[in-house]
């Protein structure tokens, strides 16, 4: 299982690849394989489905995405998020682990709020991404105009 003093690069790939990162640990295996086997029209929309208590759960998302000057950036200490976007394309911002930051919010349970200068990715029907807690990253970025988006997001508990 990956700790979290161990520095890990954020990954995106397709879901069909997803048994590279198996080596990732036990619980990275199983969400993986979850989110590439799951119905999405199977999960309700915004309300957390236990895969392994709490050290493995997961939430559909049916969002629009959001203007850039609208997102934050957010990183997560305890769990790694592991976001599939189902239907949609969203920009995921992102800023390196050095850049400059202004802390927005105070850390709550597992999320906490800063800004910089950050840059964006285009993700994909079938494309994940799993972020560690040194990658600062703002989901639901759209690209151009506001656009529906569903995304599952798997939080893996690093703990």
């Amino acid at each position: 299982m990956v700790s979290t003093t161990e520095v890990v690069p954020m990954i995106i790939d397709k879901i069909e690849n997803a048994s590279l990162y198996y080596g990732l640990g036990e619980r990275f295996q199983l969400a993986l394989e979850w989110l590439a086997t799951v119905d999405p029209d199977t999960l309700p929309s915004g309300q957390k489905v236990e895969i392994k208590g709490d050290e493995l759960y997961a939430t559909r998302f049916d969002v629009d995405t959001k203007p850039p000057a609208d997102c934050k950036l957010e990183c997560h200490k305890d769990y790694a998020d592991i976001q599939f976007v189902v239907s949609g394309t969203e920009g995921m911002g992102y800023s390196l682990p050095d850049a400059p930051l202004t802390q927005l919010s105070e850390y709550t349970p597992d999320i906490q709020f800063f800004t910089t200068d950050w840059d964006t990715l285009t993700i994909r029907p079938g494309t994940f991404y799993i972020v560690w807690p040194q990658d600062l990253h703002a989901p639901r970025v759209a690209l151009g105009a506001t656009g529906p988006v569903t995304v599952i997001v798997a939080k893996v508990k690093l703990v």
